[in-house]
């Protein structure tokens, strides 16, 4: 997928709320990072800026939203974009990190 296609898409679907926060990952896999399914999703709405991956394997398939938390760490996450139980599309939110 093109870099504008996605950009386009992702506000779209963020602007419908159709975020879903793999908890799994997000926030069970990286304790030590301290997010919340809340906050997440709080930082998806958040200013920001949306870029490509910057993994050749993954150009296309997987980009980054980067934004502040509430204390201005950067803050960057990996977003993906697949389809909910009914089928409707959605932008998943798969990865995240403070720096």
């Amino acid at each position: 997928m093109k870099l504008s296609d996605a950009k386009r898409l992702f506000f779209g679907l963020r602007a419908e709320n159709r975020v879903e926060v793999c908890e799994e990952h997000v926030i069970g896999a990286h304790p030590e990072r301290a997010y919340t399914v809340d906050e997440v999703i709080s930082l998806i709405r958040a200013s920001g800026i949306f870029q490509d991956s910057t993994d050749p394997k993954y150009l296309g398939e997987r980009f980054y939203w980067r934004t502040k938390d509430v204390t201005e760490n950067d803050v960057r996450l990996v977003i993906e974009f697949d389809e909910d139980e009914d089928g409707q599309l959605i932008l998943v939110v798969s990865a995240g990190e403070r720096q």
